[in-house]
């Protein structure tokens, strides 16, 4: 499961096609986001839209094709159950399940991983029995935190995920439009059925210059959220972009849209540079 490729190529191989005719029928220049967004349209090729007309951020509603699923060990085992009842054999598009949420930090891992084991041996058995029957891939406790795990295996620039987590958005680091959804949500996408989504309305956010002294790339979001408050992100992608973008780490422009959450986006994007690569 790890390092698709043959996933990430055939993205690709389509993206630029599918842009093409969305930039067309909108009649007027792309967003990053909106360019990943059109490209992951759940119609067959992703070139149909009308000329002249372009969905409308923040009104209508769009089926989506998401590349894949995360899942955390709380919010999977309902997931599951009902992907169980779908009547299918395998998941319609590569998915994983991560053990992390249900570990409490206590006395320290030598001795929280083994009391986790034992609280949750149930809970395990069964998203590792049912990982394995469905080809999802499984992600035991200890193996790390699902955001980073994502975040090193599976994001991708100009990718597309949901994940049963709010803070899905990390993978946003790495220049992915990764939205943090409920079970029934991520169970359409396994299915291979439409996911609808309210096209996102889109907040750009120009970083300059760089950070200096004691200043961190969660400076960056903790301003942001002082200006737009807990909910001044909601229904909307943050895209951030200019010089002061190609300035951070790629993990720390993953802290920034991980922390997007907090102000009710959507998600939030960084556009692909040497940080990424």
């Amino acid at each position: 499961m790890l390092f698709d490729l043959d996933l990430i190529r055939t993205v690709y191989g389509t993206f630029a096609n599918r842009v093409d005719a969305a930039r067309k029928a909108a009649g007027t220049p792309l967003t990053l986001t909106e360019k990943i967004l059109y490209a992951h349209l759940f119609d067959a090729d992703g070139t149909k839209l009308p000329i002249g007309h372009a969905y409308v951020r923040g009104t209508d509603y769009v089926n989506f094709r998401p590349d894949r699923v995360a899942m955390q060990d709380a919010t999977a085992q309902m997931a599951l159950l009902q992907f169980m009842n779908a009547g299918r054999d395998r998941s319609a598009v590569p998915a994983s399940v991560h053990c992390d949420h249900l570990i409490q930090a206590d006395m320290g891992a030598d001795k929280d991983l083994p009391t986790a084991n034992s609280a949750n041996r149930e809970v395990y058995d069964f998203l590792s029995s049912v990982s394995n029957r469905y080809g999802i891939g499984f992600w035991k406790p200890g193996a790390g935190i699902i955001h980073q795990v994502v975040l090193e295996n599976y994001a991708f620039p100009g990718g597309m995920m949901v994940g049963t987590d709010s803070h899905t958005p990390n993978a946003g680091g790495l220049g992915m439009i990764a939205i943090g959804v409920g079970g029934a949500d991520a169970v359409d996408v396994m299915a291979g059925i439409p996911w609808e989504l309210k096209m996102p309305k889109i907040i750009g956010v120009k970083l300059t210059g760089k950070l200096g002294g004691w200043a961190s790339p969660k400076d960056v979001i903790l301003k942001l959220a002082g200006i737009l408050t807990v909910k001044g992100g909601t229904n909307a992608v943050i895209e951030y972009f200019g010089d002061g973008a190609a300035a951070l780490s790629a993990t720390g422009k993953a802290t920034i849209c991980n922390m997007g959450a907090e102000v009710g986006a959507t998600c939030s994007l960084f556009p692909y540079d040497e940080a990424m690569e």
